[in-house]
């Protein structure tokens, strides 16, 4: 018997189970056991150990969504175990080994997120001080962010040499400028447009969407994991978190991101104030920001070559997630005049 057997065996108990061989996966362990094979999954952040996770996926469940993969219960019914300072649940293992194209995958995906989403979706009271305290205090965070990088680069062109990270962060700030400037626009837009409005629609969230946690079974079908940091909030929460950690990489021509965006829209359209919020949250360049302030508070933590590389990656970023953000523009306001000239000849 192997340490992790000797380890996770007294756990594995509660479920009435006999470990045979456990691979190690980081937080979560691929368990063979004599009913078949699992994944167990540790969870160190103790406020998510009362089961808030568990109960909205009993939610879903409840609603109709069946897409995630099923946490099962000890024999005692618990859903999570405390053990070893951590708190684990058990799942089956799916093989996730898809036979489809990366895109087409993606499509799933983000089907199955609109129906996630349309069916938790609610609407809940809100009142224009709240609506306006929000405005108020993005507002400010971001014409304060907006100042630093003005003061930055100010300071930087003052120096007769600069670094290499200075040479490329005064290279890009025009650009940068430019999507600060279209984000606070979007802001104003959503104040005005949502200011007056009684209710909001919210839906349930997966809160840490990425690829990899859309599984795949043997039949090909998708399912969500890691419900964990699952809660109420705006549609556009999953949309924004994914497509920061999906479009991370070097810069993209093609145009599959929006055909993701699209999918999504067939199966739940998002209303106009969460098309701004969409709009603003896409275009704050805040990867730019966050380099440059790891740069000036944290400058020995890496090499400058390391932080340059990391300006360049987040430049990168905020390029494609603008790439993104323009077509989603340009198709809303063609469907918009569409519309309009569809209306002016029914009247006529």
């Amino acid at each position: 018997m192997n340490n992790d057997q000797l380890t996770y065996g007294p756990l594995l108990e509660q479920y009435r189970l006999q470990v045979d061989f456990i691979e190690d996966y980081g937080k979560v362990k691929k368990v063979y056991t004599n009913q078949g094979v699992f994944a167990l999954k540790r969870v160190d952040d103790r406020s998510l150990s009362h089961n808030h996770f568990i109960q909205k996926v009993q939610h879903l469940h409840q609603k109709g969504f069946m897409k995630f993969v099923p946490i099962y219960q000890t024999t005692e019914g618990a859903y999570t175990v405390p053990y070893r300072n951590a708190y684990y649940y058990l799942m089956p293992w799916l093989p996730d080994n898809p036979t489809e194209e990366r895109d087409i995958r993606y499509h799933k995906l983000f089907q199955e997120l609109a129906q996630l989403h349309a069916l938790s979706a609610h609407e809940v009271d809100v009142v224009g001080e709240d609506i306006e305290a929000h405005y108020e205090a993005l507002k400010k965070t971001w014409e304060d962010r907006q100042a630093e990088l003005e003061q930055y680069v100010v300071e930087s062109e003052k120096k007769v040499y600069m670094s290499p990270f200075e040479l490329y962060f005064c290279t890009f700030y025009y650009e940068t400028t430019r999507a600060l400037e279209y984000a606070q626009e979007k802001l104003k837009q959503w104040y005005e447009y949502t200011k007056e409005k009684e209710k909001i629609r919210v839906t349930t969230v997966h809160g840490k969407l990425s690829a990899k946690h859309f599984v795949y079974d043997e039949r090909g079908n998708g399912y969500f994991i890691n419900f964990e940091q699952a809660r109420e909030a705006s549609p556009i929460y999953d949309l924004v978190s994914f497509y920061y950690r999906t479009l991370k990489t070097y810069p993209m021509t093609t145009m599959d991101s929006y055909e993701w965006y699209s999918t999504y829209e067939q199966h739940f359209p998002l209303r106009e104030e969460e098309r701004l919020l969409l709009h603003m949250y896409l275009a704050f360049p805040e990867p730019i920001y966050q380099a440059v302030v790891q740069y000036r508070q944290n400058y020995r933590s890496k090499r400058e070559l390391d932080h340059t590389k990391s300006l360049l990656s987040a430049f990168w970023l905020t390029k494609n997630l603008e790439q993104l953000n323009l077509k989603i523009d340009a198709v809303d306001q063609q469907r918009k005049q569409a519309a309009e000239a569809a209306a002016q000849q029914s009247q006529t």
